[in-house]
């Protein structure tokens, strides 16, 4: 049996050839300690609602995991517990969350989509010892309910990136006031240009909705997508550009 489960614990698993979908037996009540760690096939995995924690480096060196269901029972995720999942793109945090453990995301480095209930948190984790207090603050962000609590939190952290990410969402998720959207409108062409590095599209696609690229600053962003090669960003700005904003002379159109 590939699951080796101990007085409903799951003590660890092992892989089967041509077997990349994994559904936890529903008679699994927790996950064990490294039960999957270092599991290379595994793909996705759905776990049973009732377990409460996903615990020390579940699923650590999982390289091609790209999809997980955590149950909204999870009120914890442990240390290490997705570290080096190099294909995870995004994972939806359950919504009883209370804690996100050190070091739980690095070295994952796609993941850059959190769902939340209230919405989706792109951020770049960088979870390394110098952005530490930072990425505390953020992992508490994440689990936070209160919005007033949410609002508090981005006066506090210093990272830029992961300070941009707080205030866009707060602003998409209708949680913003004018102090954040005045600091988004100062950080917005820098964000869009982190969207056009990682190739996220989608979340460019967001920033569009803000009203806060304007004729002010998408030349701007046209230029860098041109000079970095980003296509699809370019003529995403493109189309933006001629729906919202117009040509201050009808010859600029017909030159690009």
């Amino acid at each position: 049996m590939p699951f080796q489960i101990q007085q409903g614990i799951l003590a660890g698993y092992i892989e089967e050839v041509g077997v990349t979908e994994i559904i936890v037996p529903e008679e699994v009540k927790a996950l064990g300690k490294e039960c999957f760690l270092g599991c290379q096939k595994i793909v996705s995995v759905i776990l049973p609602d009732g377990m409460t924690e996903i615990p020390y480096r579940a699923f650590k060196n999982c390289k091609n995991l790209q999809k997980i269901y955590i149950p909204d029972s999870v009120i914890q995720i442990g240390e290490g517990s997705f570290s080096s999942c190099e294909a995870l793109k995004e994972i939806t945090l359950p919504e009883n969350l209370e804690s996100i453990g050190s070091y739980a995301f690095y070295g994952s480095e796609r993941l850059m989509k959190f769902r939340l209930t209230d919405g989706v948190f792109r951020v770049c984790m960088k979870d390394v010892y110098q952005h530490q207090r930072d990425t505390d603050l953020l992992k508490r962000f994440l689990c936070e309910k209160n919005s007033q609590q949410k609002r508090n939190l981005l006066t506090r952290i210093d990272d830029a990136g992961y300070k941009a990410a707080v205030a866009f969402y707060l602003l998409y998720s209708g949680q913003g006031n004018d102090e954040i959207r005045k600091y988004a409108k100062r950080v917005i062409t820098r964000t869009a240009k982190f969207y056009m590095d990682y190739r996220e599209t989608e979340g460019l696609r967001e920033l569009f909705s803000t009203g806060l690229i304007t004729r002010a600053n998408i030349e701007k962003l046209l230029s860098y997508a041109i000079s970095h090669s980003y296509h699809e960003s370019y003529l995403l700005l493109l189309e933006y550009k001629d729906k919202n904003i117009g040509y201050q002379d009808p010859a600029e159109k017909l030159k690009l």
